[in-house]
This record gives C-alpha cells, structure tokens and sequence, in this order.
C-alpha cells in the first residue's frame, strides 16, 4: 500500500488539476464518528423494540425475529409493526438521525469535519456528484451552511425528474434512501438488485467519472458490488481509501477497479488534509495583485520621493508576509515525503515561482536606492528565512526550505556588486540573522549553496550533467541568474565577472565569520564556480584578474575603501589582509586537487 504523504498529494494534485472529474462514493465510515448508526444496526435495534414489546430479550435478535415472524428482517415492516402514522414514523426515526441538545453539545449527530470539507471542496467546484450509501442528511447540512442547496435523487422517482448532473453544482444520489422515506434499503435482500433505471444511472455516472471511496465496507451492498463490477472506464483512477484493511469481498472489488489504496487513520483526517493541501495549490497559483512588471514599476515611483517611504515600506512588508505564510503552508511541506528527484527540482521551481514579486521589488530597491532602505533586505531575508517549527531530523526537502532566502540572496548580492552598493551587501551578508536552538547565528552560516544543497543533494539541481559538475549548485544559480537580472545586468560578460565576484566575496565574509572559531586551514567556506574557473588546471590558478583589480584598488584606499566602510572585516586592512591570505592558500590547495 502506498505511503499516505506521497498519494493524498497525488489525489490532491488530480482533484486541482481536474476539477468536478471526480465524485466520491462515501459509506457508513464517513458518519461514523458523527454517531449515527448505519442501517443494520437500526434493523436490529428495531427488533430489539419489537422483542421489547413481547417481553423478550433474545441473545440472538436475528434468530429470534425469523423464528417468531418465519420471515427476514425487512425495515419498512418493522415500521408497520411500531407505528400508526407517517408522523410516527418520522419521530420515530429522527431518534437515530438528528441530535438532542446534549447529543448536539457533545458534538454526535451533526456534520463531522469530513462533511465539512467535502462541501468546502463542493463548494471550490472540485467535486460534483457525491454517491452515498447512508440515510442521514449530515452533507445536506454541511453544504447548507456552505451556502449550497445540493440535488438530492434517493428514488427511482427523483431520478426521472433530476436535470441532468451536469448541470448540476452539487447532486448527491443516496443510493440506500433517506431516512425520512420507509422505502429505504437496509436487509440483505434490498440490498441485492437495483431497479434497472437506476443500475442504469449509477453506471453512467461510473462511466464519466473518477472515483474516491470512502468509509464503505462492501461487505453487505451486493448491488453496488456489481455495478463497480460492470465499470470498465479507465480514462480516470480509483482511489480506496482504508482504516485497517479491506474485506475479502472489497479486495475483490479494488482489485477489479484497479484502485489504488489510500491507508488513513479516519475520514475527518483524511478529507481534511485532502482540502488543505488543494486549498495550498489555489493559494500558489491564485493570482497576485501585482504583476512582475507592475511591482518593479510601483517600487520606482515609491523610490522617486520621500513622501512615498511609508508605502514602499508597506509594499515590501505586504509581499514578504504574503510569501512567509505560502512558504510556511502545507504545499511546501517538507517531512516524511518520500525524496526524488523530480520532486526536488520541483519544490525547487515552486520556490523560485513564490520569490519572484519580492525578488524585482528587493532587486529594483537595491539597484536604485543607493544604500538607502537596505533595513528592508535584513527584515525580508531574515522572515523569509524564519521557520515556523524546528526540523529534528533534516533531509534535502527540509535542506531545501532554505532555497528561497538563498535566491534572494544571490540576486541581491549580484546587483549590490554591479552598483557598488556595499550598504546593501553588508545588509544582506552581515547583518542578516537567522535562529536556531534559541541561538542568533549569522543567516551567511546557512545561506550558501554548500548548507542549501547539503550532502549531495547540489547533483539533483535541474543543470544539464549536474552530477559531473564540480559545482553544480553554483553553475544552476549563474544559468538561472542571468536570465533573471538581465534587466539590471544587460551585458553578459559584465554578469558573468559580478557573479564570479559575489561568489568570491561571499566565500572570503563567511572565512572572516569563522576565523575566530576555527584555524584557517580547517574553515570549510561555500565553494562557486569560480573556484574551477581561476584556481583549476589550465587557469594559471592565479585567481580572476577582475577580482585582483578589485582587491589591489580597495587596499590602495585603506580604510576609505567602501567595502571596509560598510562594515566588512570589522573594517581593518589588516583583518581583511589576514583572511584573503587564508582565503587565497585554501582556494589554491582546492584546485590542485580537483585536477
């Protein structure tokens, strides 16, 4: 059976992609923690009444009724036998259907939390027919509150006069009866044949859609057995959902069906992650008030005047809040997932999909403001990287949550480079903080490519022959980078040198970091491509004359120079000098042995 994480978000991806395909057959189980009784145990509780009456009180009722009555137990004479009236008969039954104050307080006989969600998945236009083999009306009642006024068919006569299903939004077909007409089925043999016009309506509805069971035993419905038995549609799957496992006679009809088996602890739990993880894929894909374009726009004239601080605060305050609640939902769940591939580069794309606003308004900030608002970077990065819970134990996924402050991170490094912004950088790589066991660490400790693509994850990243690559992380963020900041950073030559030179520095910042814990030979710094690039064979292992310019130019102004008065290297020559020769040595052992 396959693992309940991995096949709720297949049903859930089916169901948001497919919308009103699938129709749910629900049994018993689905009321069963509502207290409602299913129909068997009111025939025996009918004859317990009846037994009553005659002053018995059989061990065996069943027994007991057919040696008495030299008949089966049939529902709608036991109503003949207990009552005069059709008002009767409605008292009488409303016992077993509808609450008393303390039931109701109590929570029993009113709509469970899976009836509530199955009318929020109703009402979102994800489900459509609803076949069902119970008598109560809980999902009329969950559906009323949910604004909605389903078509109810429960006898061959509703049948003939229902508009089609079609063009219906919600049609619920109990397939059993209601609880309000005697005429429903309860004994073994009303339970055996449909009349053919509705074995003819329940094979259509087979026949067009896809199908999610629920709470049905199949133990005793030899009926519906066999019309499941007659469906040969396969354009759509079959799910099963199980509690413990399947009877003989239900194995017989999954295995018939194809069905795949959904293992679940109860309908409530089931149906509530169900919607919670299609109400995330409607969150992510729901369309932002700000386009991409629009965003950039509106953060330049915020920018062009004074008067403007407070929204353009707003805005980036807004859009961080928007992204930190679309990382933190259930979509982007990250345990006890079964870890591919495909599934990594995917949360990887879906990341990359939820920064993007954020990413142009923080990039355009950046690029234009001068050192001024660079708070925002510090407060966006550090929310974002905020987890809401602490992961025990870690794997790529939960790696990977940090991908998203990453991204923003290398986007921002780029353009703080290519406009000498070292205000932002420093806002970006020094003052940014993250928490972890209580403690307040440097967010740069995990920001890096070698923490984010942790074990040999950085292989999985979507780079052609990435596993072959010395730095396959490091090579995805510059192909994906280019492509995203060529309105800032037209020129690809110049690109390419601002990427190699955040790279650099922020390898050199994370050694200054560590110099005080650990010796310079043993500081593991986050290794980029220009470590194959200038230190590899063939290279001269010189390091990048652009970089050297760089370094020679900043020390010729001393403590003048801007990278120094941002903050870097407690701002002392002597300190930089002392880490870039670490820095140097280590980069160059680094290259030896990688050819």
């Amino acid at each position: 059976m396959a693992d309940f994480r991995d096949i709720i978000i297949k049903v859930a991806f089916t169901m948001y992609s497919s919308p009103g395909v699938y129709a749910l057959l629900l049994g018993s189980g689905i009321s069963r923690d509502a207290g409602i009784p299913t129909g068997w145990e009111i025939t025996l509780d009918l004859i317990r009444k009846i037994a009553a009456t005659e002053k018995a009180e059989p061990k065996d009722l069943i027994k007991w009724y057919q040696e008495r009555y030299h008949e089966s137990p049939d529902y709608t004479k036991f109503l003949k036998k207990l009552t005069k009236t059709s008002t009767d008969r409605a008292n009488l039954l409303r016992s077993y259907f509808e609450p008393k104050a303390e039931e109701r307080e109590e929570g029993l006989k009113i709509p469970t939390l899976a009836h509530k969600c199955i009318a929020i998945l109703v009402k979102y236009g994800y489900i459509r027919i609803i076949l069902t083999t119970n008598f109560d009306r809980l999902l009329e009642e969950a559906l009323s509150e949910q604004g909605i006024t389903p078509t109810i068919i429960s006898t061959e006569d509703e049948m003939n006069g229902a508009m089609p299903f079609v063009h219906n939004n919600c049609t619920i077909i109990k397939l059993h009866g209601d609880y309000m007409d005697t005429r429903i089925k309860n004994t073994p043999e009303e339970l055996a044949k449909y009349p053919k016009k509705v074995d003819k309506y329940f094979d259509r509805v087979l026949e067009e859609f896809g199908l999610i069971i629920c709470g049905w035993s199949a133990e005793y419905d030899t009926a519906l057995r066999n019309a499941l038995y007659r469906r040969k549609n396969r354009r759509f799957s079959t799910y099963w959902t199980v509690k413990d496992k399947l009877c003989d006679e239900a194995t017989r009809v999954s295995n018939h069906l194809k069905a795949e088996q959904i293992p679940i602890d109860s309908a409530n739990k089931f149906f509530t992650q169900l919607l919670e993880k299609v109400e995330a894929l409607k969150d992510i894909e729901k369309p932002h008030p700000l386009t991409l374009p629009l965003a950039i726009a509106t953060t330049k004239k915020y920018l062009s005047e004074d008067k403007y601080d407070i929204k353009l605060r707003d805005l980036v305050i807004e859009e961080t809040e928007r992204v930190y609640a679309i990382l933190n939902s259930k979509y982007f769940e990250a345990e006890g997932i079964k870890l591919e591939k495909a599934i990594f580069q995917n949360r990887m794309n879906d990341y990359e999909i939820t920064v993007n606003i954020i990413m142009g308004i923080l990039n355009t900030l950046v690029h234009y403001s001068k050192g001024k608002y660079v708070d925002l970077i510090t407060k966006t990065i550090e929310r974002i990287l905020r987890m809401p819970k602490d992961y025990r134990y870690r794997d790529g996924l939960i790696w990977l949550k940090r991908y998203p402050a990453l991204f923003l991170t290398y986007s921002i490094g780029i353009i703080s480079i290519a406009t000498e912004n070292y205000q932002a950088l420093a806002a970006l790589l020094l003052k940014t903080n993250y928490i972890e066991n209580d403690e307040k660490k440097k967010a740069i400790e995990v920001l890096n490519v070698s923490q984010v693509f942790y074990g040999n994850y950085d292989k999985w990243v979507p780079y052609p022959d990435a596993e072959k690559k010395k730095t396959p992380a490091s090579e995805y963020m510059f192909k994906i980078m280019k492509d995203l900041l060529k309105n800032n950073i037209p020129d690809e030559k110049n690109y390419e040198e601002f990427f190699n030179i955040f790279e650099y520095l922020t390898g050199l910042i994370y050694v200054d970091l560590m110099f005080e814990d650990v010796s310079p030979e043993n500081i593991r710094f986050p290794i980029g491509r220009f470590t194959w690039k200038y230190y590899g064979w063939g290279s001269g292992r010189k390091g990048s004359k652009l970089i050297n310019d760089l370094i020679e130019n900043g020390l010729k102004q001393e403590k003048e120079w801007a990278l120094l008065k941002a903050g870097f290297f407690n701002s002392s020559v002597e300190r930089f000098k002392e880490c870039h020769e670490a820095y140097e040595s280590q980069l160059k052992e680094i290259g030896k042995s990688w050819f």
